[in-house]
This record gives C-alpha cells, sequence and structure tokens, in this order.
C-alpha cells in the first residue's frame, strides 16, 4: 500500500471518530434525558401513600387532600409518560445511527492500523 492512501485512511478514521463521539454524545444527551424522566415518574408513583381508615374517620379534610393529590398524581403521571414515550421514541431513532458510525470507526480504525503495518513491512523489506 501506498503511503498516500495509508495517510488518507488515517484521515479517514479520525473523521470517522469524529462523527461517532458526535452520534454517541447525541444518543447519551437523549438517554440522559429518559433517566431523568423516569426517575420523576418514579418519584411521583412513590408519593402516593395509602389511606388509613382510622385518618379518614378523624378528618374528613383529609380525604379531600388526598383526592386532590391523587388526581394531581395522575395527571403528573400521564404527562411524564407522554414525554417519556416521545424521549425513547428519539432514542430509537438515533439509536442505528450511532451504532453505524461506531461500526465505520471500528472498520477505518481497524483498516487504517492495517494500512500502516503494511506500510512498515513494506519499508523493512527494502531496507
Amino acid at each position: 500500500m501506498d503511503p498516500r492512501r495509508a495517510r488518507s485512511l488515517a484521515r479517514l478514521a479520525q473523521l470517522a471518530a469524529l462523527t461517532r463521539e458526535a452520534e454517541l454524545a447525541k444518543l447519551a444527551a437523549v438517554a440522559q434525558s429518559r433517566a431523568r424522566l423516569q426517575s420523576a415518574l418514579d418519584t411521583v408513583r412513590k408519593t402516593e401513600a395509602p389511606l388509613d381508615p382510622a385518618e379518614a374517620i378523624a378528618d374528613p379534610a383529609m380525604i379531600g387532600a388526598r383526592l386532590a393529590h391523587r388526581r394531581w398524581s395522575e395527571v403528573q403521571q400521564r404527562r411524564l409518560n407522554q414525554q417519556l414515550a416521545l424521549v425513547s421514541a428519539d432514542w430509537l431513532r438515533q439509536k442505528p445511527a450511532a451504532a453505524r458510525a461506531f461500526g465505520r470507526a471500528a472498520v477505518l480504525d481497524a483498516l487504517s492500523q492495517k494500512a500502516h503495518t503494511d506500510l512498515r513491512t513494506k519499508n523493512e523489506r527494502k531496507t
């Protein structure tokens, strides 16, 4: 293999590595958003405490407050689930591009390494 082609492969490998890092960064940002939404959803689900029957008899206002909280909680869960679904769909759309960029970078890196090894071997044979 000639030196010009080896340099070209090395530049392509660098470009593919940059593309890989950009795609992985996009995917990581979406994954982080997904994790944040899932955490918020889990937190909202955990805030619902069961109503003690003795508490209900002693304080009817508590029943109203608990019902209002339950309605609020359901609205929040619905909203978070919708956002989570949108972010998950975005993650699923971006995952193939990141995988493709990762694969391209790996192949070009291997080809570049092989080209440099072949070039070194060729130069050693000449001397």
